[in-house]
């Protein structure tokens, strides 16, 4: 009886083992979910391996490596259909995977991914694009389960490493839990990444400066918050060219269709860069249309009406600006005037003004122009740009006061970044030279040089001189203009200009030095014969002095006369 049930026992054991011998059902549909990738580099170089769908919409997964440095990459089927990818939804090149999507005319085939993880001593299937319902695949046992970014598994499968990574483990239902990857130990096992890790991998808009995106020439999925996902797309902006950034702002729109920043985005992006898009002037005349059509979509998603008359007139105002010969429908100063008088009926905000201004100021209304940037510059959003653009508009109006041009050159100043604040010091500068506020000039000029880092050139040297001059502040005044000379030897102009200051600080001898260097530079410089004979008359030498005022005269000096009647005649 013993014998017997042994015998029994080695039957059903024998049995088992034909049992798992035996391939999964699902195993010949399964392998339909593998593919073949190639990506093609910028330089025509090309790599090829394997990956699979995990949805049914086309999203797929396969090793990072496939993808660095490429600008295309291609998915063959199991049908041996050919799809582009178009899209990388989440990377990760410290592990070596990367989730992408290509273009599916229709559902693809798909390995559904795991829901649970499987456990230690778990059989996990190894399946390749050639298996097939009568030929067993590879299989073998979890031996270990290791932790990676805290949540997620690492699998070690006792099993012989596959000859290349990018296949899929399975379990006995035939899910997906892991992609394997090559075997870095050397221990001859094989070695499996979470497909749930994978499938979290996102792409941030702070990605986009991380070499693991950068260098995938690919377009990247826009991240699931709109919000994030218009930073991307400024970003993009800087960095494809015309025709990319358009087919990007396509995709925004597809994934976005109810955003209005995509429709504004794009419509801009016709209409400035049509010139870039088309060759001839109809295929121009369209892309206005095409701007036109998505100036409406926008305003159709906007719930603020005011707001979308407002971008219709700002861009129809920045492309007639630009393009003052433009003459087509409704693209004119007019139609932009209109539209931003609409947009303040609806909503006076101080944005809408400043557009307001802006067009008046093009049209020439001066008055107008300056109403609507006061009101700007009474508000929370006053700029530099507001108090220069009202400062030029007064300057336009007949009776101006230089002290309201000033003051608001000043404010312009001081709500500017450094760059913009230190040229409107320089512009306000020349007012306050013209009104006799010589130490206000110099203090402005100081200014300059603190927000420029001291990054200035003679000529900043020699106009603060002037100002110092002015404010009679003689030794200061010789310090600059020293400065510019040694920043420029061969200028004429400086050595006559150190001659006057020396002359005012009655260093007599280096004023008649200066002068004759002015003159040994430009024999032809009739002011350098007047200061030099100013010199030689108070160092007592007239007849020498009368001699240079009389080149001086020869050569054209308008005010040497005085000089010649006064020291010259007796």
């Amino acid at each position: 009886m013993k014998k017997i049930l042994i015998l029994f026992l080695v039957a059903g054991q024998a049995l088992s083992v034909g049992a798992k011998e035996k391939p999964p059902k699902w195993i010949e549909k399964a392998a339909k979910a593998i593919v073949t990738i190639e990506t093609t580099a910028k330089e025509g170089a090309t790599k090829s391996g394997s990956g699979f769908f995990i949805q049914e919409n086309g999203e797929a997964v396969a090793s990072y490596e496939l993808f660095r440095d490429c600008i295309k990459g291609v998915v063959t089927t199991a049908e041996g259909e050919k799809l582009n990818v178009v899209q990388i939804l989440g990377a990760d090149d410290i592990y070596g995977v990367i989730r992408f999507k290509v273009a599916a005319p229709k559902k693809t085939a798909f390995l559904k991914v795991a829901e649970v993880a499987p456990a230690i001593n778990t059989v996990a299937y190894l399946l390749t694009a050639t298996a097939t319902k009568t030929k067993l695949p590879a299989q073998g046992s979890i031996s270990e389960i290791t932790k990676i970014k805290g949540a997620y598994d690492y699998y070690q499968v006792d099993m012989e490493a596959p000859a290349k990574e990018g296949l899929p483990l399975l379990n006995d239902k035939g899910e997906v839990f892991a992609f394997t990857q090559t075997d870095a130990s050397g221990k001859g096992k094989t070695y499996g990444i979470s497909i749930a890790y994978i499938q979290n991998l996102q792409v941030e808009a702070s990605d986009m400066f991380k070499r693991t995106y950068t260098d995938i020439g690919i377009r990247k999925a826009w991240a699931q918050s709109v919000d994030e996902a218009k930073v991307s797309l400024m970003l993009y902006a800087s960095q494809q060219d015309v025709q990319t950034y358009l087919e990007t702002l396509d995709d925004f729109i597809a994934s976005f269709p109810d955003n209005t920043d995509g429709y504004l985005n794009r419509a801009s992006h016709y209409a400035y860069n049509r010139d870039a898009l088309s060759d001839n002037e109809q295929g121009r005349l369209q892309l206005l249309d095409r701007a036109w059509e998505d100036l409406e979509q926008a305003a159709k998603h906007n719930k603020d009406k005011a707001d979308a008359d407002f971008n219709k007139a700002k861009l129809i105002f920045g492309i007639v600006n630009a393009d003052s010969t433009l003459q087509y429908k409704d693209w004119n100063i007019s139609t932009a005037s209109t539209l931003v008088e609409k947009a303040i009926e609806r909503d006076d905000l101080p944005a809408y003004r400043s557009l307001e201004g802006d067009i008046a100021f093009n049209n020439g209304d001066f008055e107008r122009a300056y109403n609507s940037y006061s009101i700007v510059n009474a508000s929370d959003i006053a700029s530099g740009a507001s108090f220069f653009l009202a400062a030029k508009s007064k300057q336009q109006i007949p009776g101006y006061n230089y002290m309201e041009i000033i003051a608001l050159i000043d404010s312009a100043a001081l709500k500017s970044p450094p760059a913009e604040a230190a040229s409107y010091l320089l512009e306000n500068v020349e007012l306050k030279m013209q009104v006799g506020l010589y130490k206000e000039s110099v203090n402005d000029y100081n200014k300059y040089f603190l927000l420029t880092g001291g990054n200035v050139n003679d000529r900043f040297y020699y106009f603060r001189e002037q100002a110092k001059f002015r404010a009679e502040d003689f030794a200061g005044a010789l310090k600059d203009i020293n400065t510019a000379i040694t920043m420029d030897l061969n200028n004429s102009v400086y050595y006559a200009e150190k001659a006057a200051v020396c002359l005012r600080l009655k260093d007599l001898p280096a004023a008649q030095e200066s002068a004759g260097q002015a003159i040994k530079i430009q024999p032809d410089f009739a002011a350098a014969y007047r200061i030099l004979g100013v010199a030689l008359v108070r160092m007592e030498n007239k007849s020498e002095a009368c001699k240079q005022f009389a080149k001086a005269k020869e050569l054209g000096d308008p005010v040497v006369d005085k000089l010649i009647k006064e020291n010259c005649n007796n």
